[in-house]
């Protein structure tokens, strides 16, 4: 793609961000607040603005398992230039990027983070060049990238750590790369500094721990940390002293959309259910094998196949059918009755966002 028509395209890009950040500040000030959006309404926005701005539907490729979020392909050469779409609710310009061995160019000119920043007085949008906004490289359950959209420039990671082939290496001399920017010369990827505390992380890669759990572990729903703990030991480099508390901390939640009661890491899993999903769509063959001791065909099939293991191992207290008979719909519910009432309620809903279909 030549010089020029690389502008052309960025440019246009830049009057998408502004689009969608007029879109999101004047719904802020219709509503008094944009509420909660969970990135796959993001990601629709993103995609409604391209279309508008004028981007052909034949030329957009959206993925929700593979980096970038959108492929676009210039169609005279076959060229593309890539959007990853981030959305943080902090009033920072930060945000946990994807994995290294997402993040690779491959056959992709140029990618894009398009990220909206909710927090603050009012929704922001801004566009940046991928490597340009690359704070830092973390070892969560693989090399990640940290992003900063507020980086000046010469201060990325890759500029500060002569570091500007990592997106173009791959197998072997890249695996060499990461591990001499972690500054360990072991067969794998992670640093030798000392394990971190759980406790000291910040709120979004504790979440990361939570979505995961959640998604290779089912059963934490029956309060079963066994298969759990030792791979945020020794996959993670993570201790906490009462894992527990991951899952758990808070007690029984009120879930508004069930009427009901439902345990912490329900009321969790309803929350974050866009992201487990990612992450068992996303689970390879290995880990489908080693956690679930399952093959799945398709992606259906291990979406499926996840509801029926958090079934089996879902888990009704009797704190919890306390708190429900306190509702007087069921206060002369049996016990029984009243935890088949929670398992249905929930595994409904919880099914129920986990097939919707992605924009």
């Amino acid at each position: 793609m030549s010089e020029e028509r690389i502008l052309t395209y960025v440019k246009k890009l830049y009057g998408v961000a502004d689009d969608i950040q007029k879109k999101l500040q004047d719904k802020n000030a219709e509503e008094k607040g944009v509420g909660k959006m969970s990135g796959t309404d993001f990601e629709k926005v993103v995609y409604d603005s391209l279309i508008e701005a004028g981007f052909d539907k034949d030329t957009i490729t959206h993925s929700t398992q593979k980096f970038p979020d959108f492929v676009l392909e210039d169609k005279e050469d076959g060229d593309k230039l890539g959007i990853e779409v981030k959305k943080t609710d902090s009033s920072k310009w930060e945000v946990i990027g994807g994995s290294i061995y997402e993040s690779l160019k491959n056959d992709i000119h140029d990618t894009y983070v398009l990220m909206a920043k909710m927090g603050g007085d009012k929704p922001e949008v801004r566009l940046r060049k991928y490597e340009e906004c690359i704070a830092d490289l973390k070892v969560t359950h693989s090399p990640r990238f940290y992003l900063n959209m507020d980086l000046k420039e010469g201060q990325d990671y890759l500029t500060q750590n002569d570091a500007k082939d990592l997106l173009e290496l791959s197998g072997d001399e890249l695996n060499r790369k990461i591990r001499n920017l972690l500054r360990t010369q072991k067969s794998t990827w992670w640093s030798e500094g000392e394990t971190v505390a759980f406790s000291d992380l910040p709120k979004e890669e504790k979440g990361i721990y939570l979505n995961e759990g959640i998604a290779l572990f089912p059963e934490v729903f029956r309060g079963d940390y066994q298969n759990f703990t030792p791979w945020l030991v020794y996959n993670c480099f993570v201790w906490c002293g009462n894992v527990r508390d991951i899952f758990s901390a808070g007690g029984n939640k009120f879930a508004d959309e069930l009427g009901i009661y439902v345990s912490a890491v329900m009321y969790r899993a309803l929350g974050n259910i866009d992201s487990i999903k990612k992450r068992i769509e996303d689970m390879t063959d290995d880990e489908m094998q080693k956690f679930w001791g399952k093959d799945a065909n398709d992606i259906n099939e291990r979406l499926d196949m996840w509801l029926n293991l958090v079934e089996d191992n879902l888990k009704v207290s009797t704190d919890l059918i306390t708190n429900n008979k306190k509702i007087s719909l069921y206060e002369n519910y049996s016990n029984e009755r009243l935890s088949l009432l929670v398992k249905e309620k929930f595994m409904s809903e919880l099914r129920s966002k986990l097939k919707r279909k992605n924009a």
